[in-house]
């Protein structure tokens, strides 16, 4: 059995990163991207398991990203990041379940390791019974 992909899209290289390595720990298989276009086109590619998606980039913010992506029926699950404070990391979680994203988690930044493993590793539990 191959492992979930996940795809992280943060303007923030480092924490692209960071949480890319975390997940592959996790036992996902893993693309980080650093704007919106770019994700655009890896979804072109491929459907992943999980993306984790930060609110606020330069390109877009997360709640375009989150209408576009409801309106492709995007099947994925949905892990929602932000350093903007948790009542609008909330508000966006609430606005991508009534557009009908499955969403698995929002997170705030900073985070800590333990808290995005547990996150990553629900994550993994949820699409595996998919």
């Amino acid at each position: 059995m191959n492992n979930p992909s996940l795809v992280v899209v943060d303007d923030e290289i480092e924490m692209a990163g960071f949480v890319a390595e975390v997940a592959e720990v996790v036992g996902f298989q893993v693309s980080a991207v650093t704007s919106v276009q770019q994700l655009r086109k890896t979804l072109e590619r491929t459907t992943p398991d999980v993306i984790v998606i930060d609110i606020f980039m330069p390109d877009t913010d997360g709640f375009e990203l989150i209408s576009e992506l409801a309106e492709q029926e995007c099947a994925s699950g949905i892990i929602l990041i932000s350093g903007y404070g948790s009542t609008l990391l909330n508000g966006a979680g609430k606005i991508a379940e009534s557009r009908g994203l499955h969403l698995l988690s929002v997170i705030s930044k900073p985070f800590r390791l333990i808290e995005l493993e547990s996150v990553l590793k629900q994550a993994i539990t949820s699409v595996a019974g998919k």
